[in-house]
């Protein structure tokens, strides 16, 4: 009877995911209407900036033929049509991000799917019944199971704080400041030309933080161009960020791995030098990837302050907090392998991880 509930808890999760799938799918469609829309837009404005920018050139040519006024009823018409491009492009840039993430959404949603799919079928074939006998492997597939779901949970959890925080919070200051230059058009024309400039760099600033949002959520290049050219742009931009020093050597690895190993290793890189930025206090971090006899060897080292490996092991939330039980599980629980953790007061900290290739 245990199985057959477990069993159920599994489809009813599965089916969950299903419906999460289709709304997914849905907001997909909706998004490409935008983006075609946009791209329409975009179009249409593109060639009446052309058209304006050569009106422009034939004014500044032929000076002697027109009005002041009609000069500047021209630049107003120019600035205004090169700002309304510059901001339907950057929408456009801002709709087509959340349709890449979005499909990279159903993507992961389609590969849980069939994880929990293939764990339901096997176990009502017999392998619930071989597991329920056997105390332990079936409690092992049981918590894998339930890790899985928790951390997709708490990923979505951490998703929706970093959106609220971050890009919510600045469209909500653009929409503002629009509306600051819409109320200065009718008073102050000069005033309005630079508030409208401070927009425009405003704009930038976020396209640019939404873009790194985007790259620390799903990196378009892990699966464009696999793992060595993500972690090579990635630990790059890190150090630059936190003014860390990351030496990144990668040897025998020039064969791309499938999807879920990449993303599963780089997601662990990656909590990995969270943990130092957020708590070593370090200048420096090595970090090796080496594959040897069909196996993966993951080594991170770093020369910050370290800690007392046994109480951050003992203590639940201390673990949460590193990251520790959410590393253990994306090696030993996904990819099969081993993880292991050294640290010491004052001596830096040294994560490794054996990993068997595919």
């Amino acid at each position: 009877m245990a199985g057959d509930d477990l069993i159920q808890k599994i489809e009813r999760v599965r089916d969950s995911y299903r419906e999460d799938q289709d709304r997914t799918r849905r907001e997909i469609s909706e998004v490409e209407v935008l983006v075609r829309q946009g791209s329409g837009e975009v179009e249409k404005l593109g060639q009446r900036e052309l058209s304006v920018s050569n009106r422009v050139r034939d004014l500044e040519v032929n000076l002697d033929k027109y009005s002041k006024e009609e000069i500047k009823n021209f630049f107003a018409a120019a600035q205004e049509v090169q700002m309304r491009l510059q901001i339907m492009r950057a929408q456009l840039e801002q709709v087509q991000a959340r349709r890449d993430t979005l499909k990279t959404r159903q993507n992961q949603l389609s590969e849980i799917v069939e994880l929990l799919d293939d764990v339901a079928k096997s176990m009502s074939s017999g392998g619930g019944a071989s597991r329920n006998n056997d105390d332990s492997e079936g409690p092992d597939t049981a918590t894998m199971i339930a890790n899985i779901i928790q951390s997709q949970e708490n990923e979505r959890l951490r998703i929706s704080l970093q959106m609220h925080d971050g890009p919510a919070q600045s469209m909500s200051n653009l929409v503002l400041r629009a509306e600051i230059c819409q109320r200065l058009i009718d008073r102050d024309l000069d005033q309005a030309r630079s508030e409208l400039i401070g927009l425009k760099t405003a704009i930038n600033t976020t396209l640019q933080d939404t873009r790194r949002f985007i790259f620390d959520l799903r990196p378009m290049t892990l699966d464009d161009l696999g793992l060595v050219p993500t972690l090579r742009r990635y630990t790059t931009q890190l150090g630059e960020k936190n003014s860390l020093e990351i030496n990144l050597m990668i040897q025998n690895l020039d064969q791309r791995l499938p999807s879920h190993y990449e993303v599963t290793i780089f997601r662990f890189i990656q909590e990995a030098l969270n943990n130092v930025i957020r708590h070593a206090n370090a200048k420096q971090v090595r970090l090796l990837l080496d594959v040897t006899d069909n196996t993966l060897q993951l080594l991170i080292e770093d020369d910050g302050s370290g800690f007392h490996v046994n109480d951050v092991l003992t203590n639940a939330n201390a673990r949460k907090n590193m990251g520790v039980a959410g590393m253990r599980q994306q090696v030993e629980a996904l990819l099969r392998g081993e993880f292991g953790i050294e640290s010491a007061i004052g001596r830096g900290t040294r994560i490794a991880a054996t990993i068997p290739m595919p």
